[in-house]
This record gives C-alpha cells, sequence and structure tokens, in this order.
C-alpha cells in the first residue's frame, strides 16, 4: 500500500452509531496486521427528523444547521484529543433520495461548514448525472457510500459509469458490505484505467468486530493496482464553528 490507511466511514451515537469516536479511534489502534492512520466520521446528516417532508430551503436550513454544527465541533474536539496518534476526518453520510430537492441549499451549508468529505446513498443513475453536474463545485470531495454499480445502474454501462465519475472527479467507496470485494471482480476491473479516487469503508455501526475485515480489504485493493488511488481528503480548518455561525 502506498499511502496512509484511512477507514473513512464509521457512525456514532450521533446518528445511528453504537461507538463512540473516542471508541472507534481505539478500537482502529487495536487491530492487529494493519496500521490505521485515520477514521471518518460518517453519520447521516440531512435526513428529515420526521415523517412530514422538508419543503422549503429556510426550513431545510433551520432544521439542519445548527444539528451539523454541533456534529462538526463534536469531531473537531475529539480531532484536538486524538492529535499526534490517529487522524480523525469530519465526513457525512447524505441520502440522495431525501435531499436532492435541496442541492442549492446544501451546498450553501457545506460552504459554511467544516466537512473533509461527504458520502451520498441511494444514488440513481439520474442523480449521479446530477451529482457530476456540480461535483467540482462542492467545498470537498464528493463520493458515493456503498454502491453495487451494476444493481444501481443497471441500465448503463461499467465503462460509463467510471467516466462519468472521472470526469467529475466523484471517488468511490469500497465498503464492508460488499466483503469480500473480489464478488464485485467487474466493477474492480474498470478502475485502473480512470481516475477515479477510492476510498475504504466499514460502514461501523453497532458491531466493531467488522474492522477485522480491513487487511484484507485493502490487501484486495493493493492486488487490484489500487493503492496508489486511495483517496487522502485533506483535512480542513479545525475551529468552532457552532459560535462563528
Amino acid at each position: 500500500m502506498t499511502g496512509p490507511i484511512y477507514n473513512l466511514h464509521n457512525h456514532t451515537p450521533f446518528s445511528d452509531g453504537a461507538l463512540t469516536i473516542d471508541e472507534l479511534c481505539e478500537a482502529h489502534l487495536d487491530l492487529d496486521g494493519i496500521d490505521v492512520a485515520g477514521i471518518g466520521i460518517c453519520d447521516h446528516l440531512f435526513a428529515t427528523p420526521t415523517s412530514r417532508e422538508v419543503s422549503n430551503e429556510r426550513d431545510y436550513a433551520r432544521i439542519f444547521g445548527a444539528e451539523a454544527r454541533q456534529y462538526l465541533d463534536e469531531i473537531f474536539a475529539a480531532r484536538r484529543r486524538w492529535e499526534g496518534k490517529l487522524r480523525i476526518f469530519a465526513g457525512c453520510e447524505i441520502n440522495w433520495p431525501l435531499n436532492k430537492q435541496m442541492m442549492p441549499r446544501l451546498r450553501e451549508l457545506f460552504n459554511e461548514l467544516k466537512l473533509d468529505y461527504v458520502l451520498f446513498e441511494f444514488v440513481d443513475w439520474a442523480g449521479l448525472t446530477q451529482l457530476a453536474n456540480q461535483a467540482r463545485r462542492w467545498p470537498c470531495p464528493v463520493g458515493l457510500a456503498h454502491t453495487d454499480v451494476q444493481e444501481a445502474f443497471p441500465n448503463t454501462s461499467l465503462d460509463q459509469v467510471v467516466r462519468t465519475m472521472a470526469n467529475a472527479r466523484i471517488f468511490y467507496e469500497a465498503n464492508w458490505k460488499f466483503h469480500p470485494l473480489d464478488q464485485h471482480a467487474s466493477w474492480f476491473n474498470v478502475l485502473p484505467d480512470h481516475r477515479v479516487r477510492i476510498s475504504v469503508g466499514t460502514d461501523t455501526h453497532d458491531d466493531e468486530r467488522c474492522l477485522k475485515d480491513l487487511p484484507a480489504m485493502f490487501e484486495y485493493l493493493d492486488q487490484r493496482k489500487l493503492g496508489d488511488k486511495l483517496l487522502d481528503p485533506p483535512i480542513r480548518e479545525m475551529e468552532s464553528i457552532a459560535q462563528s455561525a
């Protein structure tokens, strides 16, 4: 593996995870056979809190703005605690169907927030093309979370999918849900020839045993000559945003 090893998809009690940030850090440092250099906290944000739909941008910002700022402050505090031991990245996971109508407002919020990357889940082909048209206007890297490419885009060739992602600089997450990754060898076979960055994520929720598969996941990507394509997101400015908002 040519670069640092990160697991960029972990949930905490802020959304639907069971482990705190500190517990996740300890669990990664205790792993055998792999030296994890950093983890990403990637909780669900901007999800409708009730059964009603958020139908306008003002309500969207009111409901989610303070929540997102609190989330980032918690990550930044943990980043200070673990400085010199483990890098902690500030990510989030966004449900595309719930939020696709609010992309302009969401990009405005992201200009305020100091997120290092964002993962979109449940993206269909229309969604991917929309994201591709916007991705370079986002202030941080944009990626696809736990996406089975052939299932998500059944009427689109792998070549067209990978070219769309490459042109828009959308990264792809090799997710633990697909371990062993060789089940999706046809997709991983097309990636080496294209400029698509790859992240690795266990999608940790309530069971840290998934972390034990990290060595095998990274070894598979290395064997596929994808080790030099791993995403290394720059950590953005660390400051309290709850007080400055």
